[in-house]
C-alpha cells in the first residue's frame, strides 16, 4: 500500500531541523540507521528505556589500560621474592595472580565466597542463590543446556586478551546471537500495545528513510551536498538500501517477512506485509534507538559464549591459580605496615593476618567503603562516592515455544516495560526445554524496585509483563530464578558507572584494579585491562 508523500515544505524543514550539512548520515542516524558509536562501556550497551536509562559514557582511558603489555612483555622474573595479596577471586583478581606468578611474585587470592569468579557465575540445577535478604534454589532439571548466566553472558569478538585465555585454557565458544530479527519490539504505547517482529521495523525504516533521501535529492533538495554523479551513485545506493521500487518508491519489501511467518501453520509466502506508516515509526523513539543497539562496537557480531556457561571462565582461571586462592576469606581490614601492607581477614570464624610487599584490591566499592583500612583520604572519597549500576535478571525454565511456535532462534526482544529484554537461548536449538532469560533489567528505577521486590513478585511481574509479547509465557515459564546484583554479598552492584581517577593510582603499596576502573565497565575484558594496569604499576614500584 502506498503512503501520501510529505509535502516538500515539511520533508526540507524536517531536514533543516534535524540533519544541518550532512543530510543523509544524520538522518539516518536519526531513525537509528547509522549511529554514532556507542561509548556504553556495561554489558547490556543500553541506549535508553524510560525506566532504564543509558549508563554513562566510558570512563577517560586509565594510564596504560589500552597500551598495556601484553602478558608476557613485562621484565621476566620481576617479581622474586616479592608477595602480593590479592583482595577478591573475580576474572580480574585471578587474572592478576596469573600473570604476577609468570613473573615471579609469590600470590595469595582472598575471596570472600566459597568460589572464584565474582559476577561471573552460571546458575544450575540444584544451586542456590543468596541475596542480602533471601535464598532461592534452582530446580532447573539437570540438563547440560539449562543454565542461566546472570551476570557476564556474552564477548564482543574483538576483546582480545580474555578470548587469548579461552584459547589458551581450551575453553569452548560458539556463536552468542545478540541481534535476531526474527524477535519482537514491543512498546505498551505503539500499534495498539502489539509485538512487532524486528524485521519489520528494520525493513520499514530503511525503505521509508531511503525514499525520502531519493526525493530530496531528485528534488535538487541536497545539490549544495552532491555533485551530479554523487546523485547517481546515491541514488542506486538508496535502492538497495531501502529495496525500493523503479518508481523510487517503498511500497514494502520482502525483507520485511510474509504475513504469518512469525506463527506456525499460519504464512502466506510470497506476499508482502504492509509497511509499517512512517510517522508511526518516528513518533516512538524506542524503535530508534533499539535499531542502533548492534552498531555500538560491544555489540557487533560476531559475539561469544563459552560452550555449557561462562563460569566456564572462571572455572579454567581458578584451575591455573588454584594454589593461590583462599576461599571463604573475608577481609575485614586493609592496612599499609612499613614497606608493604598486612591485611586482616576472616575464614570461617577465624581471624587470621596476611601480611605482604603488596595488594591489588579487586574488592567492588560498594564492598571496599565498609572495611576498615588506613587508605589515603582522597581514595577513601572516590570509594565511598562510586556508582554501581542495580542491574538484574531474571530465568525460567519452559518448552521452547519460541523456536517451536514462531521460529525465534538465540538473540533478544525488546519492550518498553520495566523487564526491558527478553533473551532466547543460543544453543540447544531444537530440543524440547530451553532457559529463558524473561527480564534483563539494566539499572535506574526497574533496577530498584526489581531489587525491592520479594523473589515472588520478581517472577509474577515477569511473566504478567513477557505475556504481553508471548501469551505462551502465562502457562509454560516456570522455575524462575532471580539476581538482583545490588542484593547479592560481596558485590553489591551490577557494574561501575562513576569515572575513575585517583582509584587509577596506588595508594602507597596499594593498587586496586576490577572493571568498574576499566574503559570497558561491565566487561570481562575491562576486568582483564585493568588487572594489566595494576600489574604495571606494581612492577613499576618493584
Amino acid at each position: 500500500m502506498k503512503k501520501n508523500k510529505m509535502a516538500r515544505r515539511d520533508f526540507l524543514a524536517s531536514i533543516g531541523r534535524a540533519v544541518g550539512s550532512s543530510a543523509m548520515l544524520r538522518t539516518m542516524a536519526a531513525m537509528g540507521i547509522a549511529t554514532t558509536l556507542n561509548a556504553c562501556g556495561s554489558s547490556s550497551a543500553a541506549t535508553g528505556n524510560p525506566a532504564n536509562p543509558p549508563a554513562p559514557p566510558a570512563p577517560p582511558a586509565p594510564p596504560g589500560s589500552l597500551i598495556s603489555p601484553r602478558p608476557g612483555d613485562w621484565p621476566a622474573n620481576v617479581g622474586v621474592g616479592k608477595t602480593v595479596a590479592i583482595l577478591g577471586g573475580g576474572i580480574s583478581g585471578m587474572t592478576a595472580a596469573l600473570e604476577m606468578t609468570r613473573l615471579g611474585y609469590n600470590c595469595t587470592i582472598l575471596e570472600a565466597t566459597a568460589t572464584t569468579g565474582g559476577r561471573n557465575r552460571t546458575i544450575r540445577a540444584g544451586d542456590v542463590v543468596n541475596e542480602t535478604d533471601s535464598s532461592q534454589t534452582c530446580l532447573y532439571d539437570f540438563d547440560n543446556e539449562l543454565y542461566f548466566n546472570p551476570g557476564p553472558a556474552r564477548i564482543p569478538h574483538h576483546h582480545e586478551f580474555l578470548l587469548g585465555y579461552c584459547r589458551e585454557f581450551g575453553i569452548a565458544l560458539e556463536t552468542f546471537t545478540n541481534v535476531n530479527h526474527a524477535a519482537l519490539m514491543h512498546s505498551t504505547t505503539a500499534f495498539g500495545g502489539q509485538p512487532v517482529i524486528a524485521r519489520r521495523i528494520h525493513a520499514d525504516s530503511r525503505g521509508s528513510v531511503a525514499r525520502l533521501l531519493a526525493l530530496a535529492v531528485n528534488q535538487n533538495a541536497l545539490d549544495a551536498e552532491l555533485t551530479a554523479a554523487d546523485k547517481t551513485n546515491i541514488i542506486a545506493m538508496l535502492r538497495n538500501f531501502g529495496d525500493l521500487d523503479g518508481s523510487l518508491d517503498y511500497v514494502g519489501s520482502s525483507r520485511a517477512g510474509f504475513p504469518g511467518q512469525e506463527n506456525t501453520g499460519s504464512r502466506r509466502r510470497g506476499e508482502l506485509v504492509n509497511p509499517l506508516v512512517l510517522r508511526d515509526l518516528i513518533n516512538e523513539t524506542f524503535w530508534q534507538q533499539r535499531q542502533g543497539f548492534a552498531e555500538g562496537l560491544e555489540q557487533q557480531p560476531t559475539m561469544l559464549q563459552p560452550v555449557g556457561g561462562m563460569d566456564r571462565i572462571a572455572r579454567a582461571f581458578e584451575a591455573q591459580v588454584l594454589n593461590d586462592i583462599v576461599t571463604d576469606a573475608e577481609v575485614t581490614e586493609i592496612r599499609k605496615s612499613t614497606g608493604g601492607v598486612r591485611i586482616i581477614y576472616d575464614r570461617l570464624g577465624t581471624p587470621t593476618q596476611l601480611d605482604a610487599d603488596f595488594c591489588v584490591c579487586t574488592i567492588p566499592a560498594t564492598v571496599l567503603r565498609n572495611i576498615a583500612n588506613d587508605f589515603s583520604a582522597a581514595h577513601q572519597a572516590e570509594i565511598n562516592n562510586f556508582s554501581y549500576a542495580s542491574a538484574g535478571k531474571i530465568a525460567f525454565q519452559s518448552r521452547r515455544f519460541w523456536e517451536q511456535d514462531h521460529n525465534i532462534y538465540g538473540g533478544i526482544s525488546w519492550t518498553t516495560q520495566d523487564i526491558t529484554q527478553i533473551w532466547y537461548p543460543n544453543s540447544g536449538f531444537g530440543q524440547n526445554n530451553g532457559i529463558l532469560v524473561g527480564a534483563y533489567i539494566f539499572g535506574g528505577s526497574a533496577g530498584v524496585n526489581f531489587a525491592n521486590q520479594s523473589i515472588q513478585q520478581r517472577i509474577n511481574s515477569a511473566i504478567a509483563q513477557g505475556s504481553n509479547l508471548h501469551p505462551e509465557v502465562n502457562a509454560e515459564a516456570t522455575r524462575g530464578v532471580s539476581v538482583a546484583w545490588s542484593k547479592v554479598p560481596f558485590q553489591l552492584g551490577a557494574w561501575g558507572t562513576s569515572s575513575p581517577f585517583t582509584l587509577l593510582t596506588p595508594d602507597e603499596n596499594i593498587v586496586f584494579a576490577g572493571e568498574h576502573l576499566s574503559i570497558l565497565q561491565g566487561w570481562q575484558e575491562g576486568a582483564i585491562l585493568s588487572a594489566y594496569h595494576a600489574i604495571d604499576i606494581v612492577v613499576a614500584i618493584t
